[in-house]
């Protein structure tokens, strides 16, 4: 697929035992606001997790759940918030989409005690459950995010919804009711940017917006005018801080984008070769260097220097792979990038020049593990949950040692979600329930 050039956009996207005890870092009270954690990228520095936990090991609570979904849970303090679908596409089974209702819940960081429950009916038909997309993630994919005062969630078609800490709805935010070619669903997560909720909607709107949080109303929006191909982007926007501000990044069929989150404008944009039929993971990055990754079936990476103006392809690459995530979103710790690819191994590059360090097959006592949930680094220890064999912990470094393979032996439903930490407690969420984890 050939670049777009600036003139066809828009003004303004191993096993361990159980005597193995917890990460040794200091606790650090820090907030886990939206997917990915505080700085977007599965990071969580200062924080603190055990290696092994089960249904008897390290539980603090679990709690039943009202119905599935692939959000991840969102930690303010003490207060947690998640989202849940039921009435249709649960259990492998489509039923009536017009009983399809989204759940919003507040639940207590601290013991599991649902605080609040909101139940959301859809304003507009989602797409249909079947085929490839819909049945792997569902109708609550989306994570939540907050700043503090009040928590977004974004639920496909039927837009954008603020609640108060005390679950007061505040305002409804409209983004669109498009659907793609594939008609996979919505499945990307909003991100704050000071007063402003940031969103792909590619999917639904055919753009990127931004919303002003206290109202809702739109504060900018930028698309492109030829929109074919890029609707099969499904990453989160990333917001990397430079020396000339803050940009908003994603990655789309064979190109990565840059825009001023503040205002809507277009920065730059590269021709990288990453894509195909679909671009699920987030860009990440580390020292002046942003890294994207994706695409199916011919997936790839690619390293750009960050700035610039309008076309950086060959003036900012700095190095291309041929390894790539499928959907899950890398990870960078101590100058190397890591994930779990969705045949059960564990892979690591080389930050600097992109070559593979290791791949090494995972031991797994449930079959092969397979991913769509995205890592994050805990004190030097990679946590990557699977969708069927449970939680990895692996070192985050360029020799590869697993430490453990953790099971929740009760539950068999999917884990499609990625983790949460805060204060040294770890939150996991499955089809059927909420779990909390720590020493």
């Amino acid at each position: 697929m050939k670049s777009l050039r600036p003139a066809l956009f828009g003004l303004g996207i191993a096993l361990a035992s159980t005597a193995l005890a917890a990460l040794a870092a200091p606790a650090v009270d820090k907030n886990w606001p939206q997917w990915r954690g505080p700085n977007g990228d599965g990071t969580a520095p200062g924080e603190t997790a055990p290696l092994t936990w089960s249904d008897t090991n390290n539980l603090k609570w679990k709690t039943p759940l009202p119905g599935a979904g692939a959000s991840s849970p969102v930690v303010w303090g003490d207060h947690l918030f998640l989202t849940c679908y039921s009435g249709y596409g649960v259990g492998g089974g489509a039923g009536d989409p017009r009983k399809l209702l989204r759940h919003v819940l507040c639940i207590s960081a601290k013991t599991g005690d649902i605080l609040w429950h909101n139940k959301i009916k859809p304003t507009a038909e989602e797409d249909r459950y079947g085929g490839m997309g819909v049945p792997e993630h569902g109708y609550a994919t989306s994570t939540p995010a907050t700043d503090g005062k009040s928590v977004f969630v974004f639920l496909g078609k039927t837009g954008v919804l603020a609640f108060d800490f005390k679950g007061k709805e505040l305002w409804r935010a409209k983004t669109g009711t498009q659907s793609s070619r594939k008609r996979w669903g919505s499945a990307t997560s909003p991100v704050l940017h000071g007063d402003l909720l940031l969103l792909n909607t590619l999917q639904e709107g055919s753009a990127l917006v931004a919303l002003h949080t206290a109202t809702g109303k739109q504060a900018w929006r930028w698309g492109p005018k030829i929109i074919a191909g890029y609707q099969d982007s499904y990453g989160t926007p990333a917001l990397i801080k430079t020396k000339a501000g803050t940009e908003m990044i994603l990655a789309v069929d064979s190109e990565v984008w840059s825009l001023n989150p503040a205002k809507g404008t277009f920065n730059w944009y590269a021709f990288t070769g990453v894509g195909g039929s679909n671009v699920s993971p987030s860009v990440i990055a580390a020292g002046g260097t942003i890294f994207a990754f994706g695409g199916y079936p011919r997936q790839s990476g690619i390293a750009l220097q960050l700035g610039g103006k309008d076309d950086v392809s060959n003036s900012k690459k700095l190095w291309t792979s041929t390894r790539s995530p499928y959907v899950a979103s890398p990870v960078h710790h101590a100058g190397h990038i890591y994930w779990m690819d969705r045949s059960g191994y564990a892979v690591c590059l080389s930050a600097k020049t992109g070559k593979a360090v290791y791949r090494e097959r995972l031991q797994s006592t449930r079959g092969v593990p397979k991913f769509y949930a995205s890592s994050i680094v805990v004190n030097g220890k990679l946590i990557s949950v699977s969708r069927n064999a449970g939680a990895f912990v692996v070192e985050a470094k360029p020799k590869f040692k697993q430490l453990a393979q953790n099971n929740f032996t009760s539950d068999r439903t999917v884990f499609n979600a990625s983790p949460a930490i805060s204060k040294g407690r770890l939150y996991l969420r499955s089809d059927s329930h909420l779990y909390c984890v720590g020493n």
